[in-house]
């Protein structure tokens, strides 16, 4: 065993940048799973407003998450990718040329590419070869699943890198001595549990390798375990070291629960989501089956049998935490209810088992590709292992894993049929040939049949610089008794920084919506403090997420032509607690929605927008009845023919009646005037009559206006029965500019046909009735 040189951390990081320019490669830019979402929400809610729920996916119900004690909705997924990922989209906030879904989706590059410069740092721990090591940390993440997945948000990766980098800090303390190691390991392993709660079962497994490396720092292998007492007043130290984070993480977590359900020790899974599966039927598809089986999905980790031999001889202890985990996470997830982890590639719940497996492939490729053990044949049988996990990844890399997945959820029932996962001719393996088509490539490069290649020649530069550089590493270009990276690793580091940066940059021009861009840069531009968003648009969730640069919430609900109990409910909630709130629709129209025929209803309407050069993209703004204390004023104009406005309009002659409005006295420079009209029906018209609602300063000039059919188009005067009263409300929204002062409506009835107005009763030449006055101020 060997401390780690300057010139090991320098491969080290090349190897990083290899891995992360070949990630670069293949990013796509959008999450493609819900539990990515979920946690991806959580990770919004905290940088938009300093808030924990995911009310942006209310649409999903519980699939993702639970509802709190407050109503609010809460992803069941643990803390701890919405804090790794915190720094990436706060920048991304902060930075309007930066997509914030975007920059969430570098963190499983980057913590993979990191795992992997750590596998590199083990081996040579491990007095490894130079080349085999780099050789051990390139399979790894070129030749293993760990690839496919750094295109996604699941948290599997991150459990990956933390586990590993855990079970490194143990070796780097059993060489050194040094506590600092020690205290990362166990900030690591808090990280794993944070992500992962489930990953409290390898706890223990963690402290009895902390123990053998505590022993033999003593050289006392042979210590009773009756004497721990002893071996704890020796050790405290380094145990405590290692301890203090792993209680934090597991004050955090306590905390966690609390803050979402009111309870520490509520996690808000769901009764049917269980540890209720067959331990056999898990077993076998998690290893060997057909449709999830790591070993299909990672052939290159076959070598790992031969690797263990020579860590059973130099490091036992090594070898046993790693069997130790790899047991654990068989045993506990074949018995969880979905152990093949749902919509996702391969085995998604054995990725953090992946750097653990590959470590033992090192020794295996040093004896059978390097020294030629097993000659001409292991070699090639060697080197065919690594093609075809190469070919595997990149299979599961270029199209996305969902379209076999819709496919086999069409064709077979219930979702998940036991036989999906039982023949070989349904596996994605098979299966994903037949969706290998231009069209379906999601590559973010390559996008509808079209090459971007700026982008591609950057990601494939930056790959190429890397490897040139670490090949004269490994040649031995750089001196032994080098103490500083040389320059040229400055460099590469900060040209990778900045193709990753620009990549950012252009992918969010060229992957957005430009429709979702625009209602979102429309909103932050327009918003005030108070104000919420309705997202009518499921599946542009995550669109709009990336391109929306504002701090307010988000409630994304589903379209419905009536509203439910539930659906309802939310409105009345939501309403309460914004003064106003921007209404994404679909493309229903506004009449035909449940939800927008409740808000023209109830609340009032401010601002209707259609965005050019769309496909009839609209957004709405609308003021809550609650928001301001309306005053109610009674009236009785009558409103009449035209043709009776001579001889005066009356009761006895007249068509409809307001019997009273109500409306708020007073209002600020870009505040709103809201107006709540009360009509009534004296005899029944044929004509469809439209309101005007106009706003005039002293000079009666007009400042704003609202003219058309009561109540949003939804209530024309023809279908008004005699008796009947209609409440009819409108929203004026005041210009940023407007002078303070004083100001009245007017309000009154004409036909859109021939632009006549309706007399009113209040005396002959009178056609519209000014309500007010109001009051304009500064507040």
């Amino acid at each position: 065993m060997r401390e780690i040189s300057v010139r090991d951390r320098n491969i080290a990081f090349l190897i990083f940048g290899v891995l992360l320019a070949s990630y670069l490669l293949t990013y796509t830019g959008l999450i493609d799973s819900s539990d990515g979402l979920s946690m991806f929400a959580t990770t919004e809610s905290m940088v938009r407003r300093g808030e924990l729920d995911s009310n942006q996916l209310l649409w999903m119900g519980l699939q993702q998450g639970s509802f709190g004690p407050n109503g609010d909705l809460y992803s069941r997924k643990g803390i701890g990718m919405a804090l790794l990922a915190y720094p990436l989209v706060r920048l991304a906030q902060s930075w309007q040329a930066l997509g914030l879904v975007q920059a969430a989706l570098l963190l499983n590059p980057l913590l993979t590419a990191w795992t992997g410069a750590l596998l590199y740092r083990m081996g040579r721990r491990l007095d490894w070869r130079l080349v085999t090591a780099a050789a051990t940390a390139l399979i790894f993440g070129l030749a293993t699943m760990a690839w496919p997945y750094t295109q996604g948000f699941f948290s599997d990766p991150v459990c990956g890198w933390a586990l590993f980098a855990a079970l490194y800090t143990l070796v780097a303390h059993q060489q050194t001595g040094r506590k600092r190691y020690l205290l990362a390991g166990g900030a690591a392993w808090g990280i794993a549990y944070l992500a992962r709660t489930i990953n409290l079962v390898t706890l223990p497994i963690f402290l009895l390798g902390l123990w053998a490396v505590l022993r033999e720092r003593d050289n006392a292998r042979d210590l009773p375990v009756a004497n721990l007492q002893t071996f704890f007043q020796r050790h405290w130290r380094p145990i405590v070291t290692f301890l203090t984070p792993v209680v934090l993480a597991g004050l955090v977590s306590l905390w966690w629960n609390w803050a979402r359900f009111g309870s520490l020790w509520d996690s808000g899974y769901v009764e049917s989501e269980s540890f209720s599966g067959s331990w056999l039927a898990g077993l076998f598809g998690l290893t060997i089956g057909p449709a999830r089986g790591l070993l299909w999905y990672n052939p290159i980790l076959l070598l790992g049998v031969v690797g263990a031999a020579w860590f059973w001889r130099e490091i036992r202890w090594l070898l046993g935490v790693v069997a130790a985990l790899t047991v654990v996470y068989l045993l506990v997830y074949s018995k969880w209810y979905m152990w093949h982890g749902g919509y996702s590639w391969g085995p998604r719940f054995l990725v953090p088992l992946v750097p653990l497996l590959a470590l033992l492939v090192g020794p295996a490729w040093e004896q059978i590709v390097r020294r030629r053990a097993w000659g001409w044949a292991g070699l090639g049988g060697a080197l065919l292992l690594l093609a075809l996990s190469v070919a595997v990844q990149v299979l599961g890399l270029v199209v996305p894993f969902s379209l076999v997945q819709e496919w086999l959820a069409e064709n077979y029932t219930p979702l998940f049929a036991p036989e999906t996962f039982l023949q070989p001719a349904l596996s994605p393996l098979f299966l994903q040939w037949d969706f290998l088509h231009p069209e379906q490539i999601h590559l973010a490069w390559y996008r509808g049949r079209q090459v971007d290649w700026s982008a591609l020649l950057a990601t494939i530069a930056s790959a190429l610089l890397g490897l040139v550089l670490l090949a004269r590493s490994l040649r031995g270009a750089h001196e032994m008794g080098v103490r500083e990276p040389p320059r040229t690793n400055w460099l590469y580091g900060l040209f990778l920084c900045v193709v990753a940066v620009a990549l950012l940059v252009r992918y969010g021009d060229k992957l957005t919506d430009t429709e979702q861009f625009a209602l979102a840069r429309r909103i932050a531009q327009a918003e005030q403090i108070g104000d919420g968003i309705l997202m009518l648009q499921p599946e542009q969730t995550q669109q709009f997420a990336n391109v929306y640069h504002g701090w307010l919430p988000t409630y994304g609900l589903a379209p419905a032509g009536t509203l439910g109990d539930d659906a309802r409910t939310w409105l009345d909630r939501i309403m309460r607690a914004h003064a106003r709130l921007w209404v994404v629709p679909d493309e229903t129209a506004p009449e035909s929605s449940g939800w927008e025929r409740a808000l023209r209803t109830d609340h009032f309407l401010l601002q209707e927008t259609r965005l050019p050069d769309s496909d009839g993209a609209r957004l709405a703004l609308y003021a809550s009845a609650n928001s301001v204390s309306l005053v109610e004023s009674g009236l009785g104009t009558v409103f009449g023919d035209p043709e009776l406005a001579e001889q005066g309009i009356n009761a006895e002659n007249g068509w409809i009646r307001l019997n009273g409005y109500a409306l708020n006295p007073e209002s600020t420079p870009g505040g709103a005037i809201l107006l709540a009209l009360r009509w009534q029906s004296i005899q029944a018209v044929t004509n469809d009559y439209q309101v005007f609602v106009h706003l005039l300063d002293a000079y009666d000039e007009k400042i704003a206006q609202r003219d058309g059919q009561p109540v949003q188009w939804m209530r024309p005067t023809s279908s008004w029965q005699p008796g009947e009263e209609i409440i009819d409300h409108y929203g004026l929204l005041l210009p940023n500019d407007i002078p303070t002062g004083e100001y009245t409506i007017a309000v009154g009835l004409y036909n859109p046909v021939t632009g006549q107005r309706l007399p009113i009763s209040a005396g002959p030449g009178d056609y519209a009735i000014e309500l007010g006055p109001i009051l304009v101020n500064r507040g």
